[in-house]
């Protein structure tokens, strides 16, 4: 946060006025709910400067997004489907997959073309939907992935992935990284954001958490939280392995599902809560009394929990490298402990990662996506 010069911001009447007549589409990539979480920061943001808001998604992300949000227009996108094995994310089946990949850009941004000549937009912003833009009129991609982090073996080819991404990003007009710069990466993504772009393409703008603030409860604490998400199957993989060792944890323990589409909970004898999914307060309610969350080590979710400073157990997706070098990452900077899911022991792991001193609190919420929209509108 200290890397920003502060500007002073137009006061709320004035941005209204500003933006009251805009109209926005914003398009949310449906992989687990990590993008539709933090896009949820920058949709209530436009909301209440009075933009009129169409939000394009689909399968979970969509469904999740419609419970939130009220007063928008929803459209349903074609989903990527990207399609992952129980075993993990092999690395050639999702090469194998990007023909089918650049056919789905090129459909999304044909259903866009047709709603714009209907609605006449003024702006789009894109949680890395590669084929959510106009060309004649200024679009923003959201992107913490500037790479694609290859496994050792193939680090020299990780060019290919920042290619890839160079070449759908000339649609934009610029790339807005949700995280602070640290030198030439950013300070939580690492380089995963370090690339060689014109230094105008990318902007930081901060972290975002859609979490609300909430007050300390008289609540009891929950000892343990586990929060699954992620892709199938993987995310129900987890579940089982979870659900399999769950009466080991001592103490109270609550699980979330990640399952939007569901309204179930089930009560696991005396101190095991479970719930398929849970709204934005009451998420940030069961945080806040949270010792420890057990989690992926998804870049949405470790924004959450470094704007909280709380202590994690880490299970990065297998084979997913950005989740694998986000985790190792952070276990470096002796922050958090992280375990492979193949070799997880909850009640050992746990009991390990109660020793690390937790992800640093950082201030919540900066004004820098406020003052990026002072400057495009």
């Amino acid at each position: 946060p200290h890397h920003f010069r502060h500007h002073r911001l137009p006061d709320c009447q004035t941005k209204m006025k500003t933006m009251q007549h805009r109209r926005i589409f914003f398009a949310v990539l449906n992989m687990g709910l990590g993008h539709a979480t933090r896009s949820l920061v920058l949709l209530r943001q436009l909301q209440e400067l009075g933009a009129r808001l169409w939000v394009g998604s689909s399968g979970r992300a969509l469904h999740f997004l419609q419970q939130e949000l009220s007063g928008v227009e929803f459209v349903e996108l074609p989903d990527y489907q990207l399609e992952y094995s129980r075993q993990g994310v092999k690395l050639f089946p999702l090469l194998l997959q990007t023909p089918r990949l650049i056919g789905l850009f090129h459909r999304e941004q044909q259903q866009l073309d047709a709603l714009h000549r209907q609605v006449n937009f003024d702006h789009v912003f894109s949680d890395h939907r590669y084929g959510c833009y106009l060309r004649e009129v200024p679009s923003f991609i959201i992107a913490h992935q500037l790479r694609f982090i290859a496994p050792p073996a193939l680090r020299p080819f990780e060019f290919v992935g920042i290619w890839f991404n160079r070449t759908h990003f000339r649609h934009f007009r610029q790339v807005l990284v949700p995280d602070f710069p640290d030198g030439r990466q950013g300070l939580l993504s690492g380089r995963l954001s370090r690339v060689r772009l014109q230094r105008e393409k990318i902007r930081f703008i901060g972290w975002l958490n859609s979490l609300p603030e909430v007050k300390q409860s008289g609540a009891p604490p929950i000892d343990t939280l586990i929060s699954l998400s992620g892709p199938e199957p993987q995310r129900s993989v987890l579940e089982e392995i979870v659900l399999q060792q769950i009466a080991d944890l001592p103490g109270k323990t609550v699980v979330l599902l990640g399952k939007p589409e569901e309204n179930t909970q089930q009560k696991i004898g005396e101190n095991v809560q479970i719930y398929s999914h849970v709204n934005r307060q009451e998420m940030a309610e069961l945080l806040q009394r949270s010792k420890l969350v057990v989690s992926r080590s998804g870049y949405t979710t470790l924004m959450e929990l470094v704007t909280l400073g709380k202590k994690a157990l880490l299970i990065p997706t297998p084979g997913q490298t950005e989740q694998e070098y986000l985790a190792e990452r952070i276990q470096k900077k002796s922050w958090c402990y992280q375990v492979k899911q193949s070799q997880l022991l909850l009640k050992r792991d746990v009991k390990l990662a109660r020793r690390y001193p937790g992800l640093p609190g950082q201030s919540p919420q900066s004004p820098v996506f406020l003052e990026f929209l002072r400057e495009i509108l």
